[in-house]
């Protein structure tokens, strides 16, 4: 492939052709808006890791149909392959169906394995990927390997994949280990397939939450320290991969998707717009109108989700820390107000700030009779549901140790030799004391309405609305819009492109934004779709403005 610039700086690259910019009229080739339904599998999960979000409530079957685990079968795909491990490799034919739809809805990805197909600028990449399962994902994994890599896939939490998608992908010749309704031990026993393979070394990885990461990192450092780039999508994900940098842990570099352009002004904005009534239709089939709701945090899916409330005529307050985001609240028309303050009156409670313990037990305590809870944000930490403080790597020294262990240092803990304990459990046991107001309590009642909703009955009677158990709500109890999702995939693939052909030198062992140009590149791959026609500058006004008429347009601190 044609060579990857390196002497503007680390940011500056020279552009494929396949990567132009096109300003002339372009084809549209996938016009078509085909939507999906589905149902869903029940499992839970205490683990503060990614394990804690759900996703897509899209499944031709349910998991219920075979209670036999998927580790325990013997399967093979048509070409006598068994390097997969999925709830069904017969469903792949319904999955096949799925990807083909969603291929009519991401234009973008199919619009560059078209033109860079031809160059495979991923040859030779290994990539290891812990994504949630879905046919948009497929589509990306397909277009990764139409450009030249190899991948090996798991999902990024324990709901999110549609058992007929990995199916196909498995038929496809995919390695992929993951279904639907996975447990906490069958979620890291898929991690550690898709890595732990003789005579296979990932070079690149590409992780939403950073669990992946994390895995790797701990169990396999040898093998971390080979890695040549990480893409990381989500909140979560690039929180950890700050901390690593920070402790001066990260030994590669690695790109931060969730905070470029395309992610946060699309995927997390447009997505949630549209969504998030969707999960709360489906689940509760209410009417917004005049309906008190707070939305806790108002960055940008805070944004989406406030819009659309308001838009249905529901009375919206916003929480918020940040002085900055609180003033774009009050010019919005929203008013800005503390959870305390309201928790009584409002019927709506809405998280999305990526924090935790936002919503505690007082005040779940405090809401009103039938008040709705749910979340918006990566996992369930958010709400004091159970468990969400404590991490995967303690919750497994606990089971180490023993639960009885546990409760001796609690009654006996002023006396109990602390050096009887190791640092990470009593880290995990003093978490593990803050997380006992929480509604996982013998004093109150789960009652199962229906998929995603439970009733949290108090003793007097009094009872609050509960989706999803405090996860993820708009992949867990609705879908969300491929057009969206394709959009951030892209950015993703090019950011492993990037990452992958990039000089020794030009990314250091740290976290990086993407290149303004690649922002700019994704969103116009995406216009042929509205039949829309970009304005080209002149030459005398580019030179007016000090730009390259292809672009970058704005400099790296402009503000969308």
């Amino acid at each position: 492939m044609e060579k990857w610039d390196s002497n503007e700086g680390t940011s500056a690259f020279h552009v494929p052709e396949w990567m132009q910019i096109q300003f002339a009229d372009q084809k549209q080739e996938f016009n078509k808006r085909p939507t999906k339904i589905g149902r869903r599998s029940l499992s839970r999960s205490i683990s503060q890791s990614s394990t804690d979000s759900y996703s897509s409530a899209a499944s031709y079957t349910d998991s219920s149909d075979d209670e036999t685990s998927p580790r325990d079968k013997q399967q093979k795909n048509s070409k006598g392959s068994g390097d997969f491990c999925v709830k069904n490799i017969k469903q792949a034919e319904f999955g096949r169906r799925e990807i083909e739809i969603a291929e009519q809805e991401m234009p973008a990805l199919m619009a560059l394995r078209k033109r860079a197909q031809g160059e495979k600028p991923l040859a030779g990449a290994k990539i290891v990927g812990c994504t949630h399962i879905t046919a948009q994902t497929a589509v990306l994994m397909e277009t990764l390997g139409a450009l030249g890599a190899q991948c090996r896939w798991a999902a990024c939490n324990i709901y999110s994949t549609l058992n007929e998608v990995a199916a196909a992908l498995a038929e496809s010749g995919f390695p992929v280990f993951a279904w639907k309704g996975e447990s906490e031990d069958d979620f890291w026993w898929c991690i550690d397939r898709c890595v732990n393979v003789e005579g296979w070394q990932p070079n690149m990885i590409l992780d939403d939450g950073g669990d992946l990461t994390h895995w790797i990192y701990k169990k396999y450092p040898n093998m971390f320290k080979k890695i040549k780039g990480i893409v990381e999508e989500s909140v979560t994900g690039v929180h950890r991969l700050y901390q690593l940098s920070k402790a001066g842990k990260l030994c590669v570099p690695a790109m931060n998707v969730n905070d470029s352009v395309t992610k946060q002004k699309f995927d997390n904005l447009y997505c949630c717009r549209e969504s998030i009534l969707d999960g709360l239709k489906r689940t509760t089939d209410m009417m917004f109108g005049g309906k008190q709701v707070v939305v806790c945090g108002y960055g940008e899916v805070g944004k989406g989700c406030c819009a659309a409330l308001k838009a249905m005529g529901s009375i919206v307050y916003v929480t918020e820390i940040d002085p900055i985001c609180a003033l774009q609240a009050c010019m919005d028309g929203f008013r800005l107000v503390k959870l305390n303050e309201v928790i009584r009156q409002v019927d709506i409670v809405i998280t999305c700030t990526g924090n935790k313990n936002v919503v505690t037990r007082e005040h779940l305590d405090r809401m009103k009779n039938s008040c709705i809870v749910c979340n918006m944000g990566h996992s369930n930490t958010e709400i004091d549901v159970t468990y969400q403080s404590i991490s995967q790597c303690d919750f497994l020294v606990l089971k180490f140790y023993g639960i009885f262990l546990a409760q001796l240092y609690f009654c006996l803990g002023k006396w109990l030799k602390q050096s009887m304990l190791s640092s990470p459990l009593r880290a995990a046991l003093i978490e593990l004391q803050h997380c006992q107001a929480s509604l996982r309590t013998p004093e109150l009642t789960w009652e199962r309405v229906r998929s995603q909703v439970d009733h949290v009955i108090w003793p007097d009677g009094k009872r609050i609305v509960l989706l999803a158990e405090g996860r993820l709500l708009n992949l867990s109890c609705s879908t969300v819009p491929t057009f969206v999702l394709s959009i951030t995939a892209t950015t993703q693939a090019l950011a492993l492109i990037e990452l992958y052909n990039a000089p020794e030198g030009r990314y250091k062992q740290d976290v990086y934004l993407l290149p303004k140009k690649m922002d700019e590149y994704v969103a116009s791959l995406h216009l042929p779709t509205f039949d829309a026609h970009l304005t080209e500058l002149t030459d005398e006004q580019a030179k007016y403005l000090g730009l390259n008429k292809n672009g970058p347009f704005k400099p790296n601190y402009y503000r969308y």
